[in-house]
């Protein structure tokens, strides 16, 4: 075993703060550039970002670095799958959203300019009622901004931004009726598209 092997597995055993900062910096690039194999950089920037984190917490031992390596090359292989996994299936739980609503529209016409601002108004009445980080985070995110964007602007990790924006979507959904939600959903991506 090389002198540098032993003395990454011993950085690994202790995890503290520099033990984890010494390995982010060795291993990031390499685990972002395999990861943009699968997905995008930014998603493949969270995923290493994520497994750092989950590192941090759950510290698990390895008496080796290859098999540390090929744990993070793995948790990195699998988690971009599962990211995959989870946007088919969400664009097609989607799509089929706006299929219906397209074809709702076509129906009754009626659902036009007072139906989309009572929309609006229910929307905003409930994100005033959200904690004000939430609020902050989940109107940014309506803005268009990406989660890096948003945790440069409030100084916060990008890894907060993503806690955040999730309890929010959280509180509207227990807040908001399933449909309206998904109407909400498609008005977001309409203002994005235009």
């Amino acid at each position: 075993m090389s002198e540098k092997s032993d003395i990454e597995i011993a950085i690994i055993c202790q995890w503290d703060n520099q033990a984890i900062e010494l390995l982010y910096d060795k291993y990031y690039r390499a685990l972002v550039s395999y990861g943009c194999q699968f997905v995008e950089m930014t998603i493949a920037e969270d995923i290493v970002q994520d497994l750092f984190s989950v590192l941090w917490e759950r510290r698990p031992f390895f008496n080796s670095i290859s098999k540390f390596s090929a744990y993070l090359y793995n948790t990195v292989h699998n988690s971009a799958l599962n990211y995959l996994r989870h946007q088919a299936v969400h664009n097609n739980y989607r799509q089929s959203i706006v299929d219906n609503l397209q074809e709702f529209m076509l129906v009754d016409d009626t659902l036009d300019i007072f139906n989309k601002e009572e929309i609006y108004r229910q929307l905003f009445a409930a994100i005033d009622e959200l904690p004000p980080r939430q609020k902050e985070v989940f109107l940014l995110c309506m803005e268009g901004k990406k989660n890096r964007e948003i945790a440069e602007q409030l100084d916060i990790s990008a890894e907060t931004v993503k806690v955040q924006k999730r309890r929010a979507i959280a509180r509207l959904r227990d807040k908001l009726s399933p449909m309206l939600i998904e109407i909400i959903f498609v008005l977001i991506r309409k203002s994005f598209d235009a």
